[in-house]
């Protein structure tokens, strides 16, 4: 009579989040082991074959474990991929579990009796030797047989550290199987990393819900998609108030994140906060190459699309979308700036650091090299507005955020206008007979008044927002047209940040 050994000993960590031993997993009934790793193909195919015979075994009284000879954070990527069901347990560095059982090649399926003794094991993919083992369905699909690859338990140590190199870009691969993405590389939200942007504050402080999820936002989630999106600790004060901005219920971020309309969410900073943490208001204020301009913006739209719900295809239905959907963040520049800034014209004092939040179109360039007076300047600036929207969309019934470039704001000051005496110039410059407008996609304003109304493409001055950004050369600034059909406004929170 032959005698089985006895299979050793062990206690790994699980990503269930706790420890198994092995006693555990043979406690009621036979236990089979699946050594696996990443690396190998022949493993990745074994766990995919064998995830469908899981039921039958588990009713079967056995108990199915993959023991990885990696990272649990890789083991568990790995067993989402394939589908694999049962437990799943790392085996880390410098792989003991695996030199106890003598592996030489992965992957090796050891079953274990229900007194901890081996029954018997199969190296690498063998889809007989599997079924008579198992004594369960296995597919002869192509490859019946196929040889894996040399246990890590086997390598020197500098092959090793090659290997572990080579799958050093895995915890990004990571972000975009779980979806924490928005399409570009994300960093990884590790406990130490989101400690570290929270600095101390309370991760479960209750910010609000956000919608169309009615997902709960904490200062945790807050901290999380910051992380994600690339952002520094010292950001993050201005990511809070832009999200608490965005949470405001005038704001209607639930509307904007569903619609059809390709609006996006646009955020201004004012005050000393722009050259604490960097944020550019000058040259390419509106593009990239700016680390807090892209990051604070990516992480605001992240809480709207990962926590809220807003994911283009998903609820978001967004037809086109637009760049506001993935970062719109910069800084007004004061300094170059004739006049007073957006946070004070809204109430706050020169000295508070500020962030608006605005729903709005993509951006629409605005070339005028040639104007010779204000109120040509001006008129050129609103016309540029007039189809926005639609052509024949008058009044808006929203507001238009205008950046004018330093040039084009230097030449209303030498000419002696102020932000006001723009705003209403321009106001005034844009305006239409009804009956000019009767045509194509029109306001029920337009269908009811007589041909020759004038009809204003806003509904007041009041509408047309006003910041002073961009490179001090060059003579281009820019209108976001306006989020419309949900009474979305523009909301300003002051960032709560200590020097």
């Amino acid at each position: 009579m032959t005698t089985l050994a006895v299979a050793p000993e062990f206690t790994l960590p699980s990503v269930a989040g706790h420890s198994l031993a092995l006693s555990d997993l043979h406690a009621s009934g036979p236990a089979l082991l699946l050594f696996v790793s990443e690396e190998c193909p022949t493993c990745t195919l074994t766990l995919r074959r064998l995830s469908p015979a899981i039921p039958d075994l588990t009713r079967a009284g056995v108990r199915v474990a993959a023991v990885f000879e990696d990272p649990l954070e890789v083991a568990a990527r790995v067993s989402r991929r394939t589908g694999f069901v049962g437990d799943v347990l790392s085996d880390p560095a410098p792989y003991d579990v695996s030199r106890a059982y003598s592996l030489q090649s992965l992957p090796t399926a050891v079953l274990i009796d229900r007194d901890g003794h081996e029954v018997n094991r199969v190296v690498g993919w063998d889809a007989a030797a599997l079924r008579t083992l198992l004594s369960v369905s296995v597919t002869d699909e192509s490859p019946v047989r196929k040889p894996g690859c040399a246990a890590k338990n086997t390598y020197d140590a500098e092959s090793l550290r090659a290997l572990d190199g080579a799958g050093a870009f895995d915890e990004l691969e990571e972000m975009f199987e779980r979806g924490w993405t928005d399409g570009l590389p994300a960093i990884p939200p590790t406990v130490e990393r989101v400690d570290a942007m929270l600095g101390g504050r309370d991760g479960s402080r209750l910010l609000g819900e956000i919608a169309p999820a009615m997902a709960r936002v904490t200062l945790e989630r807050v901290a999380a998609c910051s992380v994600l999106a690339g952002c520094r600790p010292e950001y993050f004060p201005v990511v809070i108030a832009a999200v608490e901005a965005v949470l405001e219920p005038a704001f209607n971020v639930g509307g904007q994140a569903v619609t059809t309309q390709p609006c996006g969410q646009v955020i201004v900073v004012n005050g000393p906060v722009r050259e604490a943490v960097g944020l550019n208001g000058s040259v390419g204020a509106l593009g990239p190459g700016w680390r807090p301009n892209m990051t604070i913006g990516r992480a605001v739209r992240l809480v709207v699309s990962l926590t809220g719900g807003g994911f283009p295809g998903r609820l978001d239905r967004s037809t086109l979308g637009n760049p506001g959907k993935l970062s719109m963040c910069f800084a007004e520049d004061e300094e170059l700036s004739p006049w007073e800034p957006l946070h004070c014209s809204r109430g706050f004092s020169g000295s508070s650091s500020v962030v608006t939040v605005i729903g709005a179109d993509a951006p629409l360039s605005i070339s005028d090299h040639r104007s010779t007076g204000p109120l040509e300047l001006a008129g050129v600036l609103g016309e540029a507005a007039a189809a926005t929207w639609s052509p024949n969309w008058w009044p808006l019934g929203g507001a238009s955020l205008f950046v004018i470039c330093p040039e084009h704001a230097r030449s209303f000051a030498e000419w002696g206008w102020s932000k006001e005496r723009v705003r209403e110039e321009m106001f005034s410059a844009v305006v239409r007979p009804a009956g000019s407008l009767r045509w194509g996609e029109t306001t029920p304003f337009v269908n009811a008044a007589g041909d020759e109304q004038p009809v204003h493409k806003w509904d007041s001055p009041d509408d047309i927002m006003l910041v002073v950004a961009g490179g001090e050369a060059g003579r281009y600034s820019a209108v976001f047209g306006p989020c419309l059909g949900m009474n979305t406004e523009a909301i300003s929170k002051e960032v709560q940040w200590t020097t």
